[in-house]
């Protein structure tokens, strides 16, 4: 159920990126772009308002075992991550132009769905590739990441300090790539 699920989430996205847009004047962009940002925080603010378990019917989540990934910043260093630090009920929230056409909103609320995807490859801090296990790549341009925290300069992670976990923040512009185990 899940496969089909998330098979026909990137059918639609994949359906989304073929559509062309209408060229608009720049004053309209301009509020367009305002407006879409407005409602990319409105979202993130409601999803740290509601926690997953308010939610009725929803499987608890399969603790992962090990490190989930690691943050290759641009200096060269790495950053093991052994937890998404939960942005309400969501683990990532992606709001933007997919492909540069059409805006997208992506949310997950299951670490098995974010673990579909390999890397995240940021060029800047609102211009990012993901690439999925399969080699697929989705293009996000002009566009937003949140994970871990609703900042838009920073990211938040639990890593671990000798033996106790810790929440980490770093910055969206010394991040390089994300890799997803």
């Amino acid at each position: 159920m899940r496969t089909i699920l998330l098979t026909l989430l990137l059918l639609t996205l994949i359906a989304c990126a073929g559509k062309e847009d209408v060229p608009v004047d720049g004053a309209a962009t301009e509020s367009t772009q305002a407006e879409e940002s407005a409602q990319a925080e409105e979202s993130v603010d409601e999803a740290a308002a509601t926690g997953a378990d308010e939610i009725a019917g929803v499987a608890m989540e399969e603790v992962a075992t090990g490190p989930i990934g690691n943050i290759r910043l641009r200096d060269g260093s790495v950053i093991e991550i052994i937890e998404f630090k939960k942005l309400g009920k969501y683990y990532l929230y992606i709001s933007g132009k997919l492909n540069g056409r059409s805006s997208t909103v992506i949310s997950f609320t299951r670490l098995r769905d974010v673990q579909h995807w390999a890397m995240f490859e940021f060029k800047d801090p609102y211009n990012f590739i993901i690439t999925t296990r399969k080699g697929n790549e989705l293009r996000f341009l002009d566009s937003r990441i949140y994970i871990g925290s609703k900042s838009h300069e920073t990211y938040s992670f639990y890593t671990t300090n000798g033996f106790e976990k810790e929440l980490i923040k770093v910055e969206k512009a010394d991040v390089a790539s994300i890799t997803i185990n």
